[in-house]
């Protein structure tokens, strides 16, 4: 159970399903008093809250984020509402890490249509890290990636008859860029986790090469080369069948991440609030990962958006740099639209351990600041502490009070005349 979980009950229904949550967990750990459902945020309530956000997810607020004005808290609420179907072929688990926080929609949707109950790793935690720790064979990778051995570890718990983790050399192209790679991490990491995961030994871990980018090609290896090597009796027609409905549900997807964005920006802009495009990954939006820097942000009164739903914005544009990452291209372009809006500014979150982000960090730099726009780098890692972070948010803030106040000053001669 995660904060996430916790928000999605309190939209469905009022404080009576948040309370009735918060005390089925506190059959389970010892820290959260138990509550009488009530339906009143009285004082128990806010100490259980505060409680179980000191334990799981900083920052203690003591207020449960709906995500009305975060992207991030909207996507996660996306993918917790992909559950399993009808089991006819049976159980296929997925780990939610790295790239499947961005393609869950398109693999759940593919290996439920051909008849598989589709289950996913639960989102990340500090337990889920830990218990994945000791098959990590280099202290070097990215806290994401060192993540995934904990995502692995649950799935090999969980009775399934597969775990599917594909290496996947392209992304999407979304004429962005001038290619479409993964990071390499990203790409090839599930050899990694085959070599290291003693509890992939005797579980049908499928790592094949696959390319998703063109959706011919990938019908005719998963129907020809994959999928017949782990299981019989499915057809190529039935192959094509659950591709289209796949490729269907990664468009449309993505086109809710970018219609939430444009109503968080209408309403941000109705209410005079600043809009920052927390930018970085995917796999940013996990809980573990951000540390709830995106609620931390909507603390200062600032809206929040990802990266994806405004890079669509702009055209193709020249970098000084090769541009041929999928989620460099969206993160250039996503920058360049900010430079083009007086309230939009950006914040970049770089997990230590990231090599391609030494580029990156430069170009997105180099963009803002010829847009006379301000650059923010968080650097974040399997640390906790947020003071640090805090401490930049504010300064930031700041910093765009000063500009504002500035500009003014500026223009209130000229109104003058």
């Amino acid at each position: 159970m995660t904060l996430q979980q916790l928000e999605r009950e309190m939209v469905a229904q009022p404080i009576r399903s948040l309370q009735y949550m918060l005390n089925r967990l506190s059959l389970r750990y010892d820290f959260l008093p138990a509550l009488v459902p009530d339906g009143v945020f009285g004082e128990r309530t806010l100490e259980a809250v505060m409680l179980f956000q000191r334990e799981f997810h900083p920052p203690v607020t003591g207020q449960v984020d709906t995500g009305d004005e975060n992207l991030y808290a909207f996507k996660r609420r996306l993918l917790l509402d992909y559950k399993p179907g009808e089991n006819r072929r049976g159980k296929i688990g997925l780990p939610l890490c790295l790239n499947f926080y961005e393609l869950l929609p398109f693999w759940h949707t593919f290996f439920t249509k051909l008849g598989f109950a589709v289950y996913h790793s639960p989102f990340s935690s500090r337990d889920l890290y830990l218990k994945g720790q000791g098959t990590i064979p280099s202290d070097t990778a990215c806290f994401p990636a060192k993540l995934s051995h904990g995502h692995i570890k649950a799935l090999s718990q969980m009775h399934l008859d597969a775990i599917f983790y594909p290496c996947l050399t392209y992304n999407f192209d979304e004429g962005l860029g001038d290619n479409h790679y993964n990071c390499p991490v990203v790409a090839y990491y599930p050899e990694v986790l085959a070599g290291n995961c003693p509890e992939l030994e005797g579980q049908k871990f499928i790592y094949d090469y696959v390319g998703i980018h063109r959706p011919k090609d990938f019908v005719r290896k998963m129907a020809k080369e994959v999928l017949p090597k782990y299981f019989g009796g499915i057809s190529e027609k039935e192959v094509q069948a659950a591709a289209d409905a796949a490729y269907a549900e990664h468009e449309a997807h993505m086109a809710q991440i970018r219609v939430k964005g444009s109503e968080i920006i209408d309403e941000a802009r109705r209410q005079g609030k600043r809009i920052i495009v927390l930018a970085g990954r995917p796999y940013h939006v996990d809980p573990e990962i951000n540390h709830g820097i995106d609620h931390l942000i909507t603390r200062h009164g600032a809206a929040v958006v990802t990266e994806d739903s405004i890079s669509n914005r702009v055209e193709k544009f020249p970098t000084s740099v090769l541009n041929q990452w999928t989620y460099h291209s969206r993160l250039y372009a996503a920058a360049k639209y900010c430079t083009t809006q007086k309230d939009m500014d950006l914040v970049q979150l770089v997990s230590f351990g990231c090599g391609v982000d030494a580029i990156t960090t430069d170009e997105t730099r180099e963009i803002l600041q010829a847009g006379s726009k301000l650059y923010t780098q968080l650097k974040i890692d399997e640390i906790t502490n947020l003071g640090a972070v805090n401490i930049r948010l504010r300064s930031l803030f700041a910093a765009l009070e000063e500009r504002d106040e500035a500009a003014e000053e500026k223009a209130a001669p000229k109104a003058e005349a």
